[in-house]
């Protein structure tokens, strides 16, 4: 059993805390800290067919690997080898001859031997390391945990802030050899949404990993990884002394022209191998989840770690939605000392933000419905027309399908997961200063007065997204489209110029805007959001990041193929302009009507002119900068793929980021002589450009060659400054909204406003990558 604690008893906890309890103190009644398991024997995880066979594909993959590495080495040794002992010395400048071979054989060996040298230590960067003296409760558990698992202790226990719970260990050629403990990660983002059965469902999935003798093939695999990335995606100082050793005269350089075309020729095998191991964990990686879903089952029975999936998938949702409020009064000053409160008070407005998003129960269906405990299943299989092409993890349909094929009962402890820690109050304190961190404000000092109450600060983000909100009447008019209210001192001066003659007809103009309201408002926006819908599939079925789940696919009707699919491109594309268009002539419309019902009201008038003429000056950068984030979302993939660039494509890349460089300079001279109108949170006579790019723009591109570290300035600034504009843009598009419904009332019913789902215009951050085929013409 577990060994007690001269302090506290480390298999005990506290009984439930009353409202205010920060577990900074222990209450004095104990109950057992660890959740009860399923009844009777706990049942052996047997490897199935599937697993021991993707077993043998992996081992099979990085055997070739390891056989062709060192043939490869070993050629290139012998080479050398060749050249400087078996080689006969030519006569006279012929000498230069067996010079130019031995420092080529010798420079291919070094290419070929470096990648044994790879080591990727393990990253604590954004982790907090926790022991047994710092969290008693929390080490008790794992403690007891580990005991009925069958497996080690984690070698350390790092908390992280995010929602997220993993094994980690440090990479290299020596761990290969001699046993690393593996590390433990919790995430507290996880933690806040869990109750103990569940967190003691998932830890056991993780420690399911620990005992995977599989997890020794996911090392070698990193390593061969590793050392293959090295190879044919790393540029160093090898790569820099054969540039140089080129730029020599051609009759000493030649053999480096020679050696490039060798090297070019065997980074390409070795890519190809790199895919194919890649291919096979991938498949292993599958069945390794499996497993350890299967260990979670045996020890807290099948309906805690189903149930621990579903509550991940909506803490996940609440944690970005939590942060991306968090990050945006962030920009203006205001940090709270508790994060983990915003997160769970997302999670308790989850299901009425997520039922007003467009399509809620189609994109939300399992995370909307309430889990209930039994064999029947929850997750069902997607209903999508297109899948991912590359999954690293099996959906959630297939694991509890998985984690039920033999349903398990246990008994339930619902009692909240944070009350494994101590000292929460402190902990969740640090740990919210982390968040920071990890959003950029790594400057953001120690003392305890920087840091607002959470409740003040959860005010301040409502403020905000209150600001930023749409009513529902308008159906998402205003949302992904770039507005065109025209000439603006044109229009303004030709309705003076009526109302002066007394031509001006206002009957005339609110009848134009009146197609534009109510139902048919709704069906037309309702066929807008399908066309953008249907160009979206077509573009990423063009690019092949989805494929259709059978041969074909109802679009438009009818049964298509994906060629056919595709064949219709022009034709949506066609009728999206036609609609684009039409809502263009109608912003216009809208102009006209609320500048004439401003009549009356100078200071309404004054207002609605201010903050339109704001919005087409910011509209301008977003567009610019939107097209920008586009090609450089590009480059990143090219770079991250590793692929070598050749000229054409080397000055592409240089200039993509040289014009993103150039367009923050412009919008910082942009924004010098503008002042904002009264927006939330942001002071009247603040310097605009100082708060869209705070920082002085990095300098320009470096000569000689361009560095990771510019380039991560660079996009880190970019995407900063698009990130402030746009959120100047709907918070500005949000009074302005306002006051219209102020100047014509009865134009639009009274109804709630539009929250536009979890994280829509609030600055949120994201944790996937950055959605594809984004038109660099929407907000």
């Amino acid at each position: 059993m577990v060994e007690a604690n001269r302090s506290e008893p480390p298999a005990e906890l506290p009984s439930t805390p009353q409202r205010g309890d920060t577990g900074d103190a222990a209450a004095p009644e104990k109950r057992d800290i660890y959740p009860a398991g399923p009844d009777g024997a706990l049942p052996s995880v047997q490897a199935t067919h599937e697993y021991r066979l993707r077993v043998v594909l992996v081992l099979v993959s990085l055997l070739s690997f390891v056989a062709l590495y060192l043939a490869l080495l070993a050629a290139s040794g012998y080479l050398v080898y060749l050249t400087l002992v078996e080689m006969r010395w030519l006569p006279g400048k012929g000498v230069i001859l067996n010079l130019g071979a031995i420092a080529g054989s010798g420079m291919l060996f070094l290419f070929l031997l470096k990648g044994l040298f790879h080591s990727r230590p393990f990253s604590s960067k954004g982790l907090v390391e926790v022991t047994e003296h710092d969290q008693p409760r929390l080490f008790a558990f794992l403690r007891r945990l580990c005991e009925d698992a069958g497996s080690r202790l984690p070698g350390k226990v790092y908390l992280s802030h995010d929602v997220n719970a993993a094994v980690s260990y440090p990479q290299s050629l020596l761990s290969l050899f001699w046993p690393v403990r593996k590390n433990l990660v919790v995430g507290l983002g996880l933690v806040s949404a869990l109750d103990l059965s569940e967190l003691k469902a998932v830890l056991a999935h993780e420690f399911g990993h620990f005992s995977q003798a599989s997890m020794k093939l996911g090392q070698y695999v990193y390593i061969a990884n590793g050392v293959v990335a090295d190879i044919v995606f790393g540029r160093d100082a090898w790569d820099r002394a054969i540039q140089q050793w080129r730029r020599a005269d051609i009759r000493l350089s030649f053999p480096a022209w020679i050696l490039s075309g060798v090297v070019w020729v065997l980074r390409k095998l070795l890519e190809l191998v790199f895919r194919a191991i890649n291919l096979a964990n991938l498949s292993l990686a599958r069945q390794m989840e499996f497993n350890a879903d299967l260990h979670a089952v045996r020890l807290a029975g099948s309906d805690a770690i189903v149930s621990g999936l579903w509550k991940a998938e909506r803490a996940a949702l609440a944690y970005r939605d939590a942060v991306g409020g968090l990050a945006s009064v962030a920009e203006h000053g205001k940090f709270s000392e508790d994060v983990f409160v915003h997160v769970e008070r997302s999670l308790t407005q989850l299901d009425t933000r997520l039922g007003k998003a467009p399509d809620a129960r189609d994109r939300f269906g399992p995370i909307l419905a309430r889990y209930e405990r039994g064999p029947a299943l929850h997750f069902t299989s997607p209903a999508e027309r297109v899948s991912s092409l590359w999954a690293s993890h099996p959906p959630n349909h297939e694991r509890e399908a998985n984690a039920k094929r033999v349903y398990v009962a246990a008994p339930t402890d619902g009692r909240p997961a944070f009350e494994l820690f101590v000292k929460r109050k402190a902990l969740r304190k640090r740990m919210s200063r982390v968040v920071y961190e990890a959003l950029g404000y790594e400057s953001l000092g120690r003392k305890a007065r920087e840091l607002l109450p959470a409740e003040e600060v959860a005010a301040l983000v409502e403020e905000e997204r209150g600001e930023m909100r749409q009513a529902e009447h308008y159906h998402g008019l205003y949302e992904n489209r770039v507005l065109d209210p025209g000439d603006i001192d044109a229009g303004a001066a030709a309705l003076d110029a009526d109302a002066a003659s007394g031509a001006l007809d206002r009957g005339a103009l609110r009848a134009a805007v009146l197609p534009f309201t109510g139902e048919a408002l709704k069906e037309r926006m309702a066929r807008l959001d399908k066309l953008r819908g249907e160009r979206e599939l077509i573009e990423a079925l063009t690019d092949d990041r989805v494929r259709l789940k059978g041969k074909t696919a109802d679009f438009r009707g009818e049964a298509r193929s994906r060629d056919g699919i595709v064949a219709l491109a022009a034709e949506v594309q066609r009728e999206l302009k036609a609609e684009l268009t039409a809502l263009a002539e109608t912003d216009q419309a809208f102009f006209r009507h609320f500048y004439a019902c401003s009549a009356d009201d100078p200071a309404a008038r004054a207002e609605l002119l201010e903050r339109t003429r704001f919005l087409v000056t910011i509209q301008k950068l977003v567009v610019r900068h939107n097209a920008l984030e586009e090609a450089l979302e590009s480059v990143c993939r090219r770079l991250g793929h590793g692929a070598e660039l050749n000229e054409h494509e080397f000055r592409r890349l240089t200039g993509v980021l040289d014009a993103a460089r150039s367009a923050l300079v412009e919008t910082v001279d942009a924004l010098k002589p503008i002042s904002p109108p009264k927006l939330a949170l942001l002071k009247r006579g603040t310097l605009l450009h100082r708060f869209v790019v705070p920082d002085r723009v990095v300098d320009p591109l470096p000569e000689g060659g361009i560095s990771g570290a510019w380039i991560n300035e660079l996009l880190q600034q970019h995407a900063g400054a698009l990130g402030r504009l746009r959120k100047l843009h709907f918070k500005n598009l949000g009074q302005l909204l306002a006051l219209t419904e102020r100047l014509d009332p009865a134009l639009f019913p009274a109804q709630e406003p539009r929250e536009g789902g979890m994280g829509a215009g609030n600055g949120s951050i994201e944790t996937s990558s950055p959605t594809n085929g984004t038109d660099p013409d929407e907000i």
